[in-house]
């Protein structure tokens, strides 16, 4: 058999090169044949015998005509147009390496093991050798060797639950002997539920975070496992996956898992999960929304569940949860607003990422310090763009709803929404001030300010007028910053002492 691998070898590189090469041009045409040469003149007849004697002696043939030239060759035809050179073949190495590995093995008796650097398959084929130890030797022995350290492949190990949901075969030893359901990733993950679970006949991946026993870190593990005869054997290979520092990407991991768990075990086992103390992780927790938008779970509140999302409310009375549920998207999406972090009791800038999934809305977030009202400047600007973000969100309507009422005003900061089209205020906490005529925007001192205040720009314009306080009642400088977003401008100020 050996050589089979450089034929099968020589058969791939062949049909890889056939599929980098350009087709060829079509053929030219045949020229048209030149007229045939006029046929040469015949001989004179040799002399006849006399008359009426003996039949003289036949004359001698006559001489041969010259054979006429031959015509001239047709002219040769125009070469047709070269054919368009084919696409250069796109030929990934590892891509052909699992091709070479899978013909190879499919021409020989004994598949061979693939490289380590290609994890996926040599996770595979890990699995498969412990399935075909157990066909030859049966279950005890092949237990009895993947319960000893010879049997582990650096980071790759075999796991063994037999039918009772038990692990009877695991590089930690302390592992052996547990159901599945006791076995626990960080903050209380029920990876080995998920794990049995997931296992199928014809095989099946599961992504989560576990312990990787070859470096003593938490890592992403990604596991195979194959139910054969009622067994399930496994193993998987691991990544370093998106650290906290990493808030956007450790984020998008923890509701990617959240996910995967429920794909899982089902609904019921995910909420009960996530609704304990044990699965937040510092600031992140998930969060589970149903297509009614009421809390089905969340780590960090548990009166909410059962709730509706507009129970989630941030300061200033801000819909959150509303906005929340309603930016999820099923390629995901982010929200930022201001709300409580449970880990550090502070009111602070949050970013939730969100994904539809089976008409479940999974998410969590990661907050940051905002900026302070000691910054007057950047913290006007992000009152602004919060009421964008609202806007976007829920809609025009509700922004409304919210930022016409009392409740939205921030100390000094509130919020005021203006119909560029026509100038006029349809957003403000002063009812006063709403549905005004716009020619009416006079300031304390006789200027008119209303031009200033139209004239924002989609990145932002400043300006400053005299006007009252409502937090002080005393006329004092403001200065307004503005946004022209999708025909109407957000806009928001702070004002001298």
């Amino acid at each position: 058999m050996r050589f089979v691998f450089p034929v099968v070898l020589m058969i791939a590189l062949i049909g890889a090169l056939a599929a980098c090469q350009g087709a060829a041009g079509p053929a030219g045409e045949q020229g048209v044949p030149g007229p045939q040469g006029e046929p040469g003149a015949a001989g004179p007849p040799g002399p006849s015998g006399g008359a009426g004697g003996v039949v003289g002696p036949q004359g001698p043939s006559g001489v041969a005509g010259v054979v006429g030239p031959q015509g001239p060759s047709g002219a040769a035809g125009a070469t047709g147009p070269a054919g368009p050179a084919g696409a250069a073949g796109e030929v990934d190495p590892a891509e052909l390496e699992a091709l070479l590995y899978q013909l190879t093995a499919m021409a020989m008796a004994e598949p061979i093991a693939p490289a380590r650097w290609m994890p996926a398959e040599y996770t595979r084929y890990y699995v498969q050798q412990a399935i075909k130890m157990y066909e030859a030797n049966g279950l005890e022995a092949t237990v009895e060797y993947y319960n000893t350290d010879e049997s582990v492949d650096g980071q790759w190990y075999m796991f063994i639950v037999d039918e009772n949901e038990t692990m009877v075969a695991h590089a930690n030893p302390d592992l052996v002997g547990v159901g599945v359901n006791d076995i626990l990733g960080p903050n209380g993950y029920p990876s080995g539920a998920a794990v049995y679970a997931t296992a199928d006949e014809d095989g099946a991946w599961f992504d989560y975070t576990f312990p990787n026993l070859a470096t003593g870190e938490v890592e992403t593990k990604h596991s195979w496992m194959v139910r054969h005869d009622g067994i399930v054997f496994g193993s998987g290979w691991y990544e370093r996956g998106p650290s906290r520092t990493d808030g956007p990407a450790y984020t998008k991991e923890l509701v990617q898992q959240s996910i995967n768990l429920y794909n899982a075990v089902g609904l019921e086992s995910t909420v009960d999960y996530y609704n304990s103390q044990e699965s937040t992780d510092g600031p992140w927790y998930i969060f589970i929304i149903d297509e009614d938008e009421n809390f089905l779970a969340h780590g960090a509140n548990p009166a909410y569940v059962g709730q509706h999302v507009s129970v989630a409310i941030g300061p200033n009375g801000f819909p959150a949860g509303a906005a929340v549920a309603a930016s999820a998207e099923p390629e995901g999406a982010w929200f930022d607003y201001t709300f409580l972090n449970p880990a550090t009791g502070a009111a602070e800038t949050k970013h939730s990422w969100m994904v539809v999934h089976d008409d479940l809305t999974f998410g969590t977030g990661w907050y940051e310090d905002g900026p302070r009202k000691t910054d007057v400047e950047a913290y006007t600007m992000s009152v602004v763009q919060q009421a964008i973000n609202l806007y976007n969100a829920v809609g025009l309507d509700d922004t409304l709803a919210y930022y016409n009422t009392p409740e939205s005003v921030d100390g000094q900061w509130y919020a005021f929404i203006v119909d560029a089209e026509s100038g006029v205020t349809i957003g403000h906490h002063n009812p006063a001030l709403r549905d005004r005529d716009p020619s009416l925007r006079v300031d304390a001192t006789g200027y008119f300010y209303g031009d200033d205040l139209l004239a924002a720009t989609e990145s932002g314009r400043w300006s400053s007028y005299v006007i009252v306080n409502p937090g002080s009642g005393q006329e004092q400088r403001k200065h307004t910053f503005a946004v022209l977003h999708d025909g109407y401008i957000f806009a928001s100020g702070w004002y001298e002492q």
